[in-house]
């Protein structure tokens, strides 16, 4: 069974949301998958191994291995990942919750 992951909220441009002076505290599932996408591995100092990097993936034809490091990532989080897909628009589609 999904469990909501409660954690602070980002804004559009990736910096804290505030609101009335104080942390605004979100379900963060989409946060969170969204960051371990887009960061590359050594971007968060605590734990330099996590993240995909999708940037780098770019000039890949094969992008089995693009969606293969996803599903990975999500699942070293802490995720039941059951589906993770790339839409034709270059959109990735993930059906992934944390247990």
């Amino acid at each position: 069974m999904a469990r909501p992951m409660i954690d602070i909220g980002l804004d559009a441009s990736d910096d804290l949301e505030i609101a009335t002076g104080d942390f605004v505290v979100v379900e963060s599932t989409a946060q969170h998958q969204r960051q371990l996408i887009l960061n590359n591995k050594g971007d968060f100092k605590q734990n330099p191994t996590i993240s995909v990097g999708v940037l780098n993936y770019m000039d890949d034809e094969n992008f089995q291995q693009l969606i293969r490091a996803i599903s990975v990532e999500f699942a070293r989080d802490g995720m039941d990942v059951k589906r993770v897909a790339l839409a034709k628009d270059g959109v990735v589609k993930s059906d992934a919750y944390y247990r």
